[in-house]
């Protein structure tokens, strides 16, 4: 006989859906062979130029970061300063998947994918914590993301 819940635990699986917006998207790529020192000089650059960075990722030859839209100009000097080859996305958002426990409930972080995914959304990067999956995407592709969630009858909060 399974045990119920007490009344102030969240139920199993996708509780919530919200979204941040306001975000540039820096690949920096094309680094020398001294690939840690070239990450260290790149992420050097950015925090003397007082920019914030969010979501670092390394790359195979490289790395990436978020960084809020309206300090994308101060990023990308700091990057032309060192030389840096880097692409530059602009209007990103961060869509955040709330989960209870996601990491013990199997497939769930697939099921997540699966699902923004099969919505023909292309997903820039990934990203999951105990509880919640992020998914880095153009902001124009939100719209259909969040609907994907709706059909599953998920609150979503925008």
């Amino acid at each position: 006989m399974a045990t119920p819940g007490t009344d102030f635990e969240k139920p199993r699986g996708i509780s919530r859906v919200e979204v941040r917006r306001g975000f540039a998207m820096v690949h920096v790529g094309g680094l020398a062979a001294d690939l840690a020192a070239e990450r260290l000089k790149v992420l050097r650059s950015i925090a003397e130029s007082s920019v914030s960075i969010d979501f670092v990722k390394l790359t195979h030859g490289g790395v990436s970061f978020l960084v809020a839209e309206d300090r994308a100009p101060q990023a990308e000097e700091a990057l032309r300063l060192i030389g840096a080859k880097y692409t530059l996305g602009r209007d990103r958002a961060v869509v955040i998947v709330h989960a209870v426990n996601m990491r013990d409930e199997e497939g769930l972080i697939a099921g997540i994918v699966r699902k923004v995914i099969a919505s023909g959304v292309r997903v820039d990067h990934l990203g999951d914590m105990h509880d919640r999956v992020l998914l880095v995407m153009d902001a124009a592709d939100v719209p259909q993301t969040l609907e994907s969630f709706r059909e599953g009858h998920v609150e979503v909060a925008t």
